[in-house]
């Protein structure tokens, strides 16, 4: 008969109904700085396809899907559609991606010594039922869009090139979100017919291809994307994709193709191809009004402008802005729109419980320990003294506007809420015991995160099972160093993009925030330049893009920009590179990228069973770690950091045993230095608190990574390229597994090889 397929090609077309029809949504994204783009909320899901691209205003609310489709939120990551949208990739949140690096504790999948990954129950990130989040629908509205916008005869050349070249940008980079972890996967350029007609269906089933396909693909449409958009658009239309952040990702995307990962022979000419592009995204950038934003001040007041770039779109003279990619939100109250989903969630998670935040979230001893010192080099390299108490003193200014700590100001406005005030049942609405300290307004709100124990044998434990209370009715949350990275700090902005409330219920605290999300700026694109022209040898040009970054923060030429003075060879360039990442972008959702690519868990020496030839890693020493001079990730456990009082004292806010002794809190606008040869301070205000550390706490690491010492990261060698899940392969059977997982279809060990 006709139509009597097989059951193999019956699930593959029930795979591409689901993954292939037209997706429903509009645009919706609010804006913080401009409410225009993006602003309609009619929805073009189920519409008529001679009248959607029958105009350009048509054919553009189509595209404006694929920004509430694609672009990256903030607090997620780790989801694959069904239970998260749009959170498969990292945007810095402690989800799975970070957790599975320094930057935040606590055994993931990925890393857990205990649990080893299959087929079974590894995530799908390949592929899920919900349409609008499934990246086969993704791409399939990205297709639909290119194929009849490339097809109209109504739409002019410039019309079509601003529409093509959204479209091709988004393509390219949902593939890229699969190919990186893949490796290889099916590439399908057109909306496919659900319908087989008088076919078999064979024409719907498409293999994975090798990575290398995969790659040329995706650079091909971020090419023509970048061929075709504007260097910049008009302030209605801010937050748009433009060429310079079409061939920022492309850069991206081949510097990941030069790295280790995937380049095990160490190609040269991998290299070189990322160097000429992440060079001509600069160049395009720098058209289109982007730039280091503060590049002449942005070091001062410890950070103080650097900290500015992430809530506003201009620099130091008004006009250059560090924006590349960014996801834009607004802070309207639910009842003006019939859309809720705009409010970025960061910044109610980094404040702690006491202001009114979700308790905040906290960086690992590791992080805290490996930012720079004030000249520049690491503690331990560096002839400044570190002293782990006092942690704070003698930093990079980056350190203080990524990390808040027992001891300063981190303020914010109340919208004119008295924070003083009682609910119906005689609670205060922010837990602020003191009325000395809190007037009832956040302007002068103080963390003071340290800890005290009720016994004196609990001092020494460093169990990750709290047992002790932190000041100011933090209670039992005891991490004392908070992340503050990205934060809306009033001391950085009168202005702020969140609308705080006193409300018990949603929208809580800072809920309510507008606050941008900033997902590729101008400084990596200029690490990503860096780190390519060092690996293609152009070592003078690599150099002199890091001393820009380190510039803009204070470092000058008499001071090396606080770099080693032996950046001379390949590796000690690429080394340096990798560690300005680790500070410049901490928390920013690219250090678990940065890890797999350069595979340094295990510096690429582990293999799994039935590993192919390919997966050798014949260059860079045949050990990335070594030939960084890097300690791998496996094995280290890591830590949060708690200060605690030498005087024991009952657990209640009423028993603070150093209450009284404290000093006045930082502004961070004070010299924060310390001269160990002459014993002095370079402030008062430094000496004062330092003197509070040194008199009244003490410092210990606690586990983040479970109570057992003997267990530390784990990440197996086979989850540099993911497997399959079991649900996938039985959706489509014609999909061969990755090497190193069992392929549920064929019954055998996977035979798939990303390399190849």
């Amino acid at each position: 008969m006709k139509h009597n397929i097989s059951k193999k090609i019956k699930g593959v077309l029930r795979f591409m109904v689901y993954t292939l029809l037209p997706l429903a949504g509009g645009g919706w994204m609010g804006v913080a700085c401009s409410d225009d783009f993006l602003d309609d909320m009619t929805v073009y899901g189920s519409f008529s396809e001679d009248k959607v691209y029958s105009s350009y205003a048509g054919a553009l609310d189509r595209v404006n899907t694929l920004y509430r489709e694609l672009l990256p939120q903030a607090c997620q990551g780790g989801a694959n559609g069904s239970n998260g949208q749009n959170g498969y990739t990292s945007t810095g949140s402690p989800e799975v991606w970070s957790k599975s690096s320094l930057e935040y504790g606590g055994f993931t999948d990925f890393t857990n010594p205990d649990n080893e990954l299959d087929y079974i129950n590894i995530t799908d990130y390949f592929y899920v039922i919900n349409k609008s989040d499934s990246p086969w629908g993704n791409i399939r509205n990205a297709n639909d869009i290119i194929e009849h916008v490339e097809a109209s005869t109504v739409l002019s050349d410039d019309e079509k090139n601003k529409l093509l070249g959204q479209a091709l940008f988004f393509r390219a980079f949902r593939y890229w979100t699969l190919v990186k972890l893949y490796g290889g996967v099916p590439i399908i350029d057109h909306p496919q017919d659900p319908i087989i007609g008088d076919g078999d269906g064979s024409d719907k089933i498409v293999p994975r291809s090798p990575a290398k396909d995969c790659i040329a693909f995706i650079c091909n449409d971020l090419q023509r994307a970048s061929e075709m958009l504007p260097a910049s658009w008009g302030s209605s239309d801010y937050g748009r994709i433009t060429a310079g952040a079409a061939a920022a990702l492309k850069g991206r995307v081949e510097l990941f193709y030069a790295s280790p990962l995937f380049n095990r022979a160490d190609q040269t000419d991998r290299w070189e191809t990322a160097y000429q592009t992440n060079k001509r995204a600069l160049q395009l950038l720098n058209q289109g009004g982007v730039g280091l934003a503060y590049a002449a001040n942005g070091g001062a007041s410890n950070g103080l402008n650097w900290g500015k770039m992430f809530l506003a779109n201009d620099g130091s003279d008004g006009t250059v802005g560090e924006t590349v990619l960014a996801t834009l939100y607004n802070s309207r109250d639910k009842v003006e729109t019939a859309n809720y989903d705009k409010w970025n969630g960061w910044e109610h998670s980094l404040r702690p419980v006491n202001a009114n935040g979700s308790g905040g979230l906290h960086p690992t001893a590791e992080m805290v320990d490996l930012f720079p010192m004030a000249d520049g080099l690491r503690p331990g390299q560096s002839s400044l003294p570190y002293n782990t108490v006092c942690f704070w003193l003698n930093r990079d200014p980056r350190f203080y506007r990524t990390f808040a700590f027992p001891g300063v100001e981190w303020k914010f406005d109340t919208s004119g809420n008295d924070l003083n005030s009682y609910d119906d049942v005689g609670k205060k609405y922010v837990y602020s015991y003191f009325p000395h300290q809190y007037s009832g307004s956040g302007t002068d709100f103080q963390l003071w995160s340290y800890t005290w124990y009720a016994n004196a044998e609990d001092a020494d434990k460093v169990s990750s099972l709290s047992n002790g209370y932190t000041a100011d009715l933090i209670a039992q949350k005891n991490s004392a160093v908070y992340i503050r990275k990205r934060s809306d700090d009033l001391s950085l902005s009168a202005n702020p993009l969140y609308r705080f409330s006193i409300s018990a219920s949603t929208p809580k605290g800072f809920q309510q925030s507008g606050a941008p999300l900033i997902w590729m700026r101008y400084a990596e694109v200029l690490l990503n330049f860096a780190e390519a022209a060092a690996g293609a040898g152009h070592l003078d040009e690599a150099l002199d893009a890091l001393q820009q970054v380190r510039a803009r923060v204070g470092y000058t030429a008499d001071m090396n920009y606080g770099l080693p003075t032996d950046l001379t060879t390949r590796e000690k360039l690429l080394s340096a590179v990798l560690y300005e990442r680790q500070v410049e972008l901490a928390y920013e959702g690219k250090a678990f990228d940065d890890l797999r690519r350069w595979m340094l868990f295990d510096g690429g020496t582990e293999a799994f069973q039935g590993q192919p030839a390919s997966w050798k890693l014949t260059g860079f020493g045949g050990n990335t770690c070594a030939y960084l001079g890097v300690t791998p990730l496996n094995g280290q456990r890591r830590h949060e950091i708690v200060l605690y009082t030498r005087t024991n004292a009952t657990q209640s806010n009423e028993s603070d045993p150093i209450l009284k002794n404290r000093p006045a809190a930082l502004t961070l606008t004070e010299n924060l230095t310390y001269n160990e040869d002459d014993d002095e301070y370079g402030s008062d205000a430094a000496m004062e608190l330092a003197d509070f550390y040194t008199a009244y706490l003490k410092r210990k690491n606690v586990n983040a990574d479970g109570n057992d010492e003997t267990k530390g990261i784990l990440f197996r060698p086979q989850y540099y390229f993911i497997g399959l899940k079991q649900s996938a392969m039985q959706t489509n059977p014609t999909l061969l597994q990755t090497v190193g997982w069992h392929d549920y279809s064929h019954g055998q060990d996977g035979t798939f090889d990303p390399l190849q």
